[in-house]
């Protein structure tokens, strides 16, 4: 079964959507659109599809979160009333917290939905590398055991050649998704699939656009 992003444009390039059930990585430098994106999967999952979403925020506060909502046309606010999203913010420096949260969240169990913004936070914050490996692996395997469909975002240095910080997490996700920030080219910034289990997708790189309702993919 396939989890829809309803992101105009990009589902037909994987089948669909996610594979359901799966952990997929966002990743890439500094303005590309994550954030964007992962509200918008989270956003659509409610609005459109009946799925109840959680957006657990290590790097931005809740209140900027529902201020970018707004400016691009999501009722945010209204859909956390109905109780179809929830934003929980998170300290960085606290990942245990977040293994422990998802072992008795109320909101993790009721979202079909989660999106962990971002995984390179806790990077920053957590000394040992072995430390934030083995606690980030036991929240995604617990999060796949309890049937969720997760995106976890990730930023790339500017001179990093990995897929995130570390260059761990793209090894333990079943998806990986590359947003680019092209200044000269027609479109700033673009999409690209590397990698999705079970899935024939496209290997082209895909220019996209921020407009007024969100991300869009264009036809080149």
């Amino acid at each position: 079964m396939r989890i829809p992003t309803g992101i105009a444009g990009l589902d037909e390039l994987m089948e669909g959507g996610f594979e359901e059930n799966s952990v997929n990585l966002i990743t890439g430098k500094t303005g590309t659109g994550k954030s964007i994106f992962s509200a918008q999967f989270i956003y659509n999952g409610a609005k459109k599809y009946s799925e109840k979403g959680l957006y657990i925020t290590a790097g931005d506060s809740i209140k900027n979160i529902r201020k970018q909502a707004t400016k691009l046309g999501w009722d945010m606010e209204a859909l956390e009333k109905s109780g179809d999203i929830k934003i929980l913010e998170v300290e960085p420096y606290d990942i245990e917290k977040l293994l422990e949260n998802v072992s008795i969240s109320k909101e993790m169990a009721q979202a079909k939905r989660i999106v962990i913004d971002s995984v390179s936070m806790f990077e920053l914050y957590v000394q040992e590398p072995y430390k934030i490996r083995k606690n980030l692996f036991s929240v995604l395997q617990k999060l796949r055991d309890m049937g969720k469909t997760v995106l976890v975002v990730a930023e790339i240095p500017e001179e990093s050649k990995n897929l995130s910080r570390t260059g761990v997490i793209e090894f333990m996700v079943d998806s990986v998704m590359v947003l680019q920030f092209m200044g000269i080219a027609k479109y700033k910034r673009s999409l690209a699939i590397r990698k999705m289990r079970f899935t024939d997708h496209s290997s082209d790189i895909h220019p996209f656009v921020i407009g007024p309702n969100g991300i869009k993919i264009m036809r080149i």
